[in-house]
């Protein structure tokens, strides 16, 4: 009879085994947000680049009004 698993070790493994799953959920979720940032990571960088070009646009703007004013 001392293989026979008694009711409080028997929940504690079916915790265990319930925390493992929520674990792996975890890790799938970061995976999906992972991969949806990586799918969006071109646009950012597109963005970022329009940003920088009418930033230095208009910097460039303001300093032919100082030159020519």
């Amino acid at each position: 009879m001392s293989s026979d698993m008694t009711e409080i070790e028997l929940r504690e493994r079916l915790a265990h085994i319930d925390q493992r799953l929520a674990d792996i959920d975890r890790t799938f979720a970061d995976r999906d947000r992972k991969r949806q940032e990586i799918r969006l990571a071109p646009w950012q960088v597109a963005f970022s680049a329009m940003t920088a070009g009418a930033a230095l646009f208009a910097a460039g703007v303001a300093f032919a009004k100082l030159l020519f004013a």
